[in-house]
């Protein structure tokens, strides 16, 4: 029997990952929501993760912000980050702007779940997690190229952190479209930056992510089948636990670096 909060259903065993703790937990035992509906609709299933990760989310635009409160609920431990400290304040307060009415009322459940927190520091982001999803949109990722403002700031921070962690750490970029000059950018920015091996301390893949504002949660919640870039197969295996329960088919292509 499943627990009713509000207009959602709750795993009535709930389990609070320690920080030490493996993310390979045992099945449906996590922290999460299983089901989503308002007044006037059915309530719809959400997929049933069998792993909770730590992640964090750069970026509070629409896809970085249903990302992280959709993760959250499925019992993923999000971190979302941004510079602008009213968008962390709106969130942590469990207020969102997008245009989605099921997203505002999911976020003020996910924060009574302690699954998702909101900051402006990406350094600690990055060391609490496993993983980080560049959510800052696809035009500023492909300026990144050029040495644009946002996309090369945040490479150089997650670059200045990772010279100083040494757990392998995977960097997943959200984006439209996926170009052979942009994922060599990237990766070999941060080899050079931080001295270490992409494949070996560090990983990269690229997902074909972007969500509309007014559906942006069943979009999210019904992703199409999808080719994701990977750099190497233990970066395939993490990408495929963030999206474990989706019923999207995932192939996968594997970065070359030039």
């Amino acid at each position: 029997m499943l627990e009713q909060i509000s207009l959602y259903q709750a795993d009535p065993k709930p389990q609070i990952l320690e920080h030490n703790q493996s993310t390979e937990t045992a099945p449906y035992r996590l922290n999460k929501i299983v089901a989503v509906g308002n007044d006037h609709n059915k309530s719809h299933c959400l997929p049933i993760s069998r792993y909770s990760l730590k992640i964090n989310i750069v970026g509070l635009g629409t896809t970085g912000t249903v990302s992280g409160i959709g993760l959250a609920a499925l019992g993923h431990k999000v971190i979302a980050v941004d510079h602008d400290q009213r968008k962390v304040n709106a969130l942590n307060q469990g207020r969102v702007s997008c245009a989605d009415s099921k997203l505002k009322a999911l976020v003020k459940h996910v924060r009574k779940l302690n699954n998702l927190v909101a900051s402006c520091d990406l350094h600690h982001a990055i060391l609490s997690t496993d993983l980080t999803m560049i959510c800052v949109g696809n035009s500023c990722i492909q300026k990144a190229t050029s040495g644009s403002d946002n996309m090369t700031s945040i490479i150089e921070q997650i670059s200045a952190t990772l010279r100083s962690k040494r757990d392998f750490h995977l960097i997943v970029v959200c984006q439209s479209t996926t170009h052979a000059d942009i994922q060599n950018f990237i990766g070999t920015d941060i080899e050079q930056s931080t001295g270490k091996t992409l494949g070996k301390d560090f990983g990269l893949c690229f997902v074909p992510l972007l969500l509309s504002e007014h559906q942006a949660l069943s979009d999210f919640y019904s992703l199409p089948n999808m080719t994701i870039t990977a750099s190497d197969t233990r970066s395939e295996s993490l990408v495929g636990k963030l999206f474990n329960g989706f019923n999207n088919k995932i192939k996968y292509a594997r970065y070359i670096k030039l």
